[in-house]
């Protein structure tokens, strides 16, 4: 009897828009993932998260929404003005939302399964999300049991939505100490941003903790925040399978 063979279903992914992040994680992030983006104030994850969605709107036409907990959607897109980034003609056409709630609001809505974010969401289509930041999420609820089964059910949710979404957390993590931390095992993917001093100067590095479904760079990989924004300038590509 002739033996059947296995068939694999390709994994599709989603470009980053990250200047040679996609190289080192086959090719982008798997699609419907929910990625942590992780590092200390200043790092560039706000900047990480509006180039995904700048640049998924513009080149690759997949809508996106941005959930803020803090900062206005004028103070938003100005973050994007110093890049060359027109986020306000985004919203005009329709392929961008900035939409700002307070952390407890998040709560509701996720009992309510999605309400109004839901409705955000279905009506533009949207192909990518970001949820800014996790951290201020967390502090709504009286214990790290309730915030760690809140943050399922959100993530949960996300993925229902048919998009690739970011979330940001803001903690002081290094190249020593680089752990999944409290949350990282909810998450499909984690990518630290580190900011270390090397003698008298800083450098910017990134790094792909763990990715799900990914043969990606176990390496440090350094990068810039330049006129356009976020690069890596030093490729590393060797791999390591993580395939969990």
């Amino acid at each position: 009897m002739a033996k059947k063979k296995c068939t694999y279903e390709a994994i599709e992914r989603v470009p980053t828009g990250i200047g040679g992040l996609d190289k080192l994680m086959e090719g982008g992030f798997v699609k419907n993932s929910t990625i942590m983006i992780r590092g200390d104030t200043g790092n560039g994850k706000t900047l990480f998260c509006l180039q995904y969605l700048y640049k998924g709107a513009k080149d690759y036409d997949e809508p996106g929404v941005y959930i803020s907990f803090s900062e206005s959607t004028e103070t938003i897109c100005q973050h994007g003005t110093s890049f060359g980034w027109d986020l306000k003609e985004l919203i005009k056409k329709d392929k961008l939302a900035i939409v700002r709630y307070e952390p407890h609001e998040i709560v509701g809505i996720i009992a309510q399964g999605g309400g109004s974010l839901r409705d955000v969401v279905e009506d533009m289509k949207a192909k990518r999300l970001v949820i800014d930041s996790l951290t201020a999420y967390e502090m709504v609820f009286e214990n790290q049991y309730r915030a760690n089964e809140s943050v399922l059910n959100l993530f949960e949710l996300l993925r229902k939505w048919d998009s690739t979404a970011l979330v940001t957390s803001e903690v002081a993590v290094t190249p020593e100490h680089a752990s999944g931390g409290r949350l990282g095992f909810l998450t499909d993917a984690i990518i630290n941003l580190y900011h270390c001093r090397t003698d008298s100067t800083r450098k910017r590095a990134m790094e792909i903790l763990k990715m799900r479904d990914t043969n990606h760079s176990d390496y440090l990989n350094e990068f810039e925040i330049g006129k356009n924004g976020l690069k890596i300038t030093k490729l590393k590509r060797r791999g390591c399978h993580r395939r969990r």
